[in-house]
């Protein structure tokens, strides 16, 4: 009896601090709620879907005027379509109405769609449009009301808005531009990336108008276009040097709010340089890289440093993207775990570096 006085007691006194612990919680207050970074603007837009682990964008473009759709990006899509989860066509810009020109493909849209990947177009802007298009807010709003539309009847699974070398003082009225897309296309349940320039050891004048932070909050993922450190006006060197990419993507990491709102750009393309100041190079393929350097007997050397494989051959200097520079990136990318890749483009690249991608960066099953 008296025993069982005693278990009673100490039951009793374990209900009491269980109650006590559950509602006071020993002093500490319950831990917040994660929930999707927004600005005041976009409070009530619809969360979206969670995030693949692992998104793998390729970039489409047919850059020859006058080119079947089966040509370009079109070969590479088919055949490594396995590797991605997304396909990202160069495919729409907007003018200084707020209309938007497009260059769309059927042909594409339901090859990618056979081979289970999704679409993402590319949102440029013609030559002169885009100061009227983010400043004034009229003509904003109607570009703004075309993307919808189009992403809407057409079905697209996101946009990519992609408004390259903006001046330094363009930087609210871009924050603005995806402050009032974002929540339009939120509603939609359509994903929202925006490409962003690096910048670290990049002039401010090129990076200046990208507010990592503000971006972040107006965009489910910001594209850091991690190349062209080295460009076609610039004197010749690595496009993507190791350092400056690690540099780059681990700033824009802590910028962003975290890996799972950055995408790593990755290039896979080179660039041919004429001897002679101020001669433009060329944007070449890695195929073009080695047929080039075999018909003019150049060695092909590799720069560990900086993770880059290059050439000379008479009046020319030849720095590409090969398998052994890319998976040096992608060990970066498995370092910083960020949301996704996007490799610039689809055609260029070395086909070998694919199944490096399914080794070190498998996109999600």
């Amino acid at each position: 009896m008296r025993c069982t006085k005693l278990v009673t007691i100490v039951v009793l006194i374990m209900f009491t601090l269980t109650a006590v612990a559950l509602v006071g919680g020993c002093g500490k207050s319950p831990a917040p709620k994660q929930s999707l970074p927004m600005s005041p603007e976009n409070e009530g837009a619809k969360a979206p879907d969670p995030a693949p682990a692992r998104m793998v964008i390729g970039y489409y473009e047919n850059p020859w005027p006058g080119t079947p759709d089966q040509t370009g990006s079109f070969p590479s899509m088919k055949a490594f379509s396995k590797s991605m989860s997304h396909v990202a066509p160069f495919w729409y810009k907007v003018t200084k109405e707020g209309t938007l020109e497009t260059k769309e493909s059927q042909l594409v849209f339901d090859t990618a769609k056979q081979a289970g990947l999704k679409v993402f177009p590319l949102i440029t802007y013609k030559t002169g449009a885009i100061e009227t298009v983010l400043s004034n807010p009229a003509i904003r709003t109607k570009a703004i009301d075309n993307i919808v539309k189009v992403v809407k009847e057409k079905n697209y699974d996101g946009v990519n808005i992609d408004f390259e070398l903006l001046k330094p003082e363009q930087e609210k009225d871009l924050t603005a531009f995806m402050a009032e897309l974002y929540p339009k296309l939120k509603q939609l349940n359509k994903t929202v990336i925006v490409s962003v320039f690096p910048k670290i050891d990049v002039h401010e004048s090129v990076h200046a108008a990208y507010n990592y932070a503000d971006l972040a909050k107006n965009a489910d993922f910001i594209q850091i276009m991690l190349y062209d450190r080295h460009w076609a006006t610039s004197e010749p060197g690595a496009i993507a040097p190791l350092k400056w990419y690690e540099d780059n993507l681990k700033y824009a990491i802590e910028q962003a709010g975290g890996a799972n709102k950055v995408i790593a750009g990755v290039s896979a393309y080179g660039y041919d340089w004429p001897e002679g100041k101020g001669k433009e190079a060329e944007s070449i393929k890695y195929t073009d890289a080695i047929v080039r350097a075999q018909k003019n007997g150049a060695k092909i050397m590799y720069d560990d440093e900086n993770q880059a494989p290059h050439f000379k051959y008479p009046g020319h200097e030849v720095w590409f993207e090969n398998d052994k520079s890319t998976a040096a990136k992608l060990d970066i990318v498995a370092k910083y775990k960020p949301a996704g890749i996007a490799i610039w483009r689809l055609g260029q690249e070395q086909p070998e570096i694919w199944p490096i991608v399914d080794k070190k960066f498998p996109k999600q099953q």
